[in-house]
């Protein structure tokens, strides 16, 4: 499984107008993940400090209720996950599952800080690109909220 490439990172939203350094360094500390169908990249409530990127397979996001286990994203792609945990330091507020064979590109907090350290601008720039996600998620969730 290979690692990212800069240029692969540049196409990404997550990432998409940082600089060429920055793109480097992020594909250099990319570490890589590979999940079987059936297995938790990570569970419901586990402490939280990485974020991924799924390179390839399918992955499903599941939240407890009440009345059992509650579909609520199907990530695809070169789709990012796990963002809140480097937003708000809490534990995760649900579980990933593969649903099929997929791999995936994982950094932990100490890279993002890190890049806070060495370039306050690109960093400025990847939270941006991170509530971007996190904003239409929101959207997302509203209106499937608003169609009940």
């Amino acid at each position: 499984m290979p690692r990212p490439s800069a240029s692969d990172l540049g196409k990404l939203p997550l990432f998409g107008g940082l600089a060429d350094d920055a793109l480097r360094s992020f594909a250099d500390a990319a570490v890589e993940k590979a999940f079987r169908a059936g297995d938790q990249v990570f569970r419901e409530s586990d402490v939280a400090r990485d974020l991924y990127v799924l390179e390839s397979g399918a992955l499903e996001v599941i939240k407890r209720g009440r009345q059992g286990d509650l579909s609520l994203w199907k990530i695809r792609p070169g789709e990012s996950f796990g963002e809140m945990s480097l937003i708000d330091m809490q534990p995760r507020s649900a579980s990933v599952v593969a649903t099929v064979d997929s791999t995936t590109w994982c950094w932990g907090y100490a890279v993002f800080r890190e890049r806070y350290c060495a370039d306050g601008k690109c960093y400025t720039l990847l939270v941006m690109n991170v509530a971007r996600e996190l904003s239409r998620r929101l959207r997302r969730a509203d209106d499937l909220l608003a169609a009940r």
